[in-house]
């Protein structure tokens, strides 16, 4: 496969990097393959085909995207809501990226099990907590419920049910947050083994060459 062609097919697989990010790519490539002789085959044994070494720039591009927006402060104008809608959207975005690396070689097939693995487990552990709580929730709404239509039969009874009622739903303003940041610890912990397969995927593969 001639150079023009094997870059060619490379900036048709860069999708979502920036006209300027692309040709930085290609300009690094290019450079290196130059510098070192490589053409045709011996181009592809160093860098893979266009695609796995499009796959590998993706990923690394979205992990140091992700690295930056962590550390951007909410704008002025943003709320705490749509700054965490944000966040969690770019994340997914990665975790996908990372997957999609990772199916172009066999070696990473255990590493993208892994993930998969951990995924489940979180939403597994999110679902539990969620469905846990509306529980609580609901069994409280009905304790306030029949001690109400028990009131004026036995006021002392009524009394402890709605108690135990409104602490139950009390409780919610507590248990909520709480649950939230489980999941939330448990799903950083996720990503953070996500990011750090996708630096190791994108920097080595079979003896290829780390990348700006």
């Amino acid at each position: 496969m001639e150079n023009n062609i094997y870059f060619t097919q490379l900036k048709g697989h860069l999708v979502g990097l920036t006209d300027e990010e692309r040709e930085d790519v290609l300009d690094f490539y290019r450079e290196y393959a130059s510098d070192a002789g490589l053409t045709g085959e011996t181009l592809i044994r160093e860098f893979g085909t266009p695609k796995q070494l499009a796959r590998r720039v993706l990923v690394d591009y979205s992990i140091r995207y992700d690295d930056v927006a962590d550390q951007d402060a909410p704008e002025e104008n943003e709320t705490p809501v749509h700054h965490f809608r944000e966040r969690i959207g770019r994340q997914f975005n990665l975790l996908w990226v990372v997957l999609v690396g990772l199916v172009t070689s066999v070696v990473w097939i255990p590493a993208m099990i892994l993930i998969l693995l951990g995924l489940f487990i979180v939403i597994v552990i999110a679902v539990f907590l969620i469905m846990l709580l509306l529980v609580f929730l609901a069994t409280g709404l009905f304790q306030v419920v029949g001690a109400v239509a028990i009131i004026g039969t036995s006021w002392q009874t009524a009394l402890y049910q709605g108690g135990i009622g409104l602490i139950l739903i009390g409780l919610q303003f507590i248990a909520w947050p709480i649950g939230f940041a489980i999941v939330r610890v448990i799903f950083g912990g996720l990503m953070n083994f996500v990011k750090y397969i996708g630096r190791k995927f994108s920097r080595k593969q079979e003896g290829g060459t780390k990348h700006a």
